[in-house]
């Protein structure tokens, strides 16, 4: 039945301390204004990413940039969610139209946000698993990476996480009323809540333990390959590499400990170690989405210079062509040193 007025909406139960309106507010608007650049930003991003495979452009159509463009489509998923699911409704925008739609909006909102950060670790795995095929096999990296398999890896992004979220049709929505008169999503039945926290936190200690071995294997590969060239001509290589190698450690660091740190929150949540209002959880919820969501665009303008060239010529403000180059830099030494194919990420 569709609520018709708002003060019949049940109110949300605090648990513990209300928080500081204060901090809330300051924490809110700077999360919405850094929203406010990023969302533009990145579709910005990907707009030429994406124009840059239609266009044929080598170095950017390589399997692991096409798994960024499917990447963003979720993270932007993701940050309108937050947004217009949870975010705007609670500080009472558009609350005529989120009442008409009652249930039905709530419902969608829960369903993706739970499905969203499955997909979104997916998404991480996935990436990871190309850099590792590329470390390990960078001879017939493009081969294990063809268009068949290209589509298995975009179902791997999606699939697992939209499955997961199905558990939320068991349980029926309703939308609240805050303190402020805003409304909140919220599940009727909170047992259920708990094994949804139990189900998200067991998937993302998986992927925890996966991205920290992946990555540290990555690493270490990389160190031993770049230390193998003795030869002082390969100098010049060798600097690239290193570079590139410190490139891959932050990108890498960041996405670990974004995960890391989502893993925690679920788990401590669940757990009933961290007891806070629902106010509370959605703060340091939509805070960590947002930048676990967000922060791609502003990785792959950092750490690829070939996307960031070819954006910066295609508006004209570089001069120059784009040079059909890989990601896959081979070095040939002497006899006594094996052949070495050095891939480096985000080129």
């Amino acid at each position: 039945m569709v609520t018709s007025d708002l003060y019949s909406l049940p109110i949300v139960q605090q648990i513990g301390e209300p928080l500081d309106e204060t901090l809330e507010t300051v924490v809110e608007t700077i999360q919405f204004s850094i929203f406010c650049f990023t969302l533009p930003f990145y579709i910005f991003v990907i707009y030429f990413l994406v124009d840059a495979q239609l266009h044929g452009k080598q170095e950017l159509c390589t399997p692991f940039f096409k798994l960024c463009v499917t990447t963003a489509i979720i993270d932007i998923c993701t940050l309108l969610n937050n947004y217009l699911g949870a975010m705007f409704p609670k500080w009472g925008w558009g609350t005529g139209i989120y009442i008409f739609l009652d249930g039905y909006c709530a419902h969608f909102y829960l369903y993706f946000a739970w499905t969203s950060v499955i997909c979104q670790a997916m998404c991480v795995s996935v990436l990871a698993t190309n850099r590792l095929s590329a470390i390990l096999f960078p001879h017939r990296h493009f081969q294990l990476w063809n268009s068949k398999r290209l589509r298995i890896a975009v179902l791997i992004q999606f699939v697992p996480g939209m499955i997961a979220g199905c558990a939320t049709f068991f349980n029926s929505t309703q939308l609240y009323r805050n303190a402020k008169n805003g409304l909140v999503p919220k599940f009727q039945n909170e047992d259920h809540v708990t094994y949804f926290f139990l189900i998200a936190g067991a998937i993302l200690t998986v992927v925890c333990v996966y991205l920290i071995i992946a990555y540290s294997y990555l690493l270490a590969v990389l160190r031993k390959n770049s230390n193998a060239i003795k030869d002082s001509n390969m100098q010049k290589s060798k600097t690239q590499i290193k570079k590139k190698e410190m490139k891959l450690f932050i990108m890498s660091s960041i996405t670990v400990v974004i995960q890391v740190a989502a893993l925690c929150l679920f788990a401590s949540y669940a757990a009933s170690i961290l007891v806070i209002s629902l106010d509370k959880f959605y703060l340091l919820y939509n805070a960590m989405s947002d930048l676990y969501a967000g922060i791609n665009p502003y990785l792959l303008w950092i750490f690829s210079d070939s996307l960031r060239k070819y954006i910066l010529i295609q508006l004209g403000l570089a001069k120059g062509r784009m040079n059909p180059t890989s990601s896959v830099i081979t070095v040939t030494s002497r006899s006594h040193v094996p052949r070495r194919a050095f891939n480096v990420p985000y080129t």
